[in-house]
C-alpha cells in the first residue's frame, strides 16, 4: 500500500526473519552478538534503513545521539555495499567529526554531539546525505537508496535461497 510519505518497499520483508533479533539498545557488544549468525545483507541493510530513518527524521546528531549510533560502521558499509560508496563516504565524515576511534559507548558519543539545545551540526553531511540518498521532497515517493536497497536485498535473497538447497 502506497503511503502519502512513502512508496512501499520490499527490501524491509527481507530483514523480517532477523528483525526482532536485532537490538542496538543495549551497546556495542549486544550488537555484536545478536548480529552473530545474521547474514550480513541483514545487518547491513537494517542499519542503513535505521540511520535513514534517523537522519531523515533528526539528522546526524539524532542517528549519533540515541542507541543507533552503535550500528554507523554497519550502515556507512552498507550503503558501500548497495552501491551508493558516495553516501559511505559522507557517512564516514560524519562519523569521523565524533573522534578517533569513533566513540560506540553512548554516553561517550552523547557527550561529543551534545544536548537537544546545544547540539553538534553535521553540515555539509546532512545536505549531502539528502542530496545522495534521499530527496528533499516533503510529498516525496521514494528515497533514492530504495531502489540500491530493493536490488541487494533480491540478490542476498536468491543467495541465502541457493545456500540453502545445497
Amino acid at each position: 500500500m502506497i503511503s502519502i510519505l512513502n512508496a512501499r518497499r520490499r527490501y524491509p520483508r527481507f530483514l523480517d526473519p532477523w528483525y526482532d533479533r536485532l537490538d542496538f539498545y543495549r551497546g556495542r557488544d549486544a550488537w555484536c552478538a545478536a548480529t552473530d549468525g545474521v547474514p550480513v545483507e541483514v545487518v547491513q541493510l537494517f542499519s542503513l534503513h535505521w540511520l535513514h530513518l534517523e537522519v531523515f527524521n533528526g539528522g546526524f546528531w539524532q542517528f549519533f545521539f540515541n542507541s543507533t549510533g552503535v550500528i554507523a560502521p554497519e550502515a556507512r558499509d552498507g550503503f558501500a555495499a548497495i552501491g551508493m560508496p558516495d553516501v559511505a563516504d559522507t557517512i564516514g565524515r560524519a562519523m569521523a567529526r565524533l573522534g578517533d576511534p569513533y566513540p560506540f559507548d553512548r554516553a561517550a558519543r552523547m557527550a561529543v554531539v551534545g544536548s537537544p539545545r546545544d547540539r553538534m551540526t553535521f553540515e555539509p553531511e546532512e545536505t549531502q546525505f539528502i542530496d545522495l540518498a534521499d530527496t528533499p521532497k516533503v510529498f516525496r515517493r521514494l528515497p533514492r537508496f530504495v531502489p540500491f536497497a530493493e536490488a541487494y536485498a533480491d540478490k542476498a535473497a536468491a543467495r541465502l535461497q541457493a545456500d540453502e538447497r545445497q
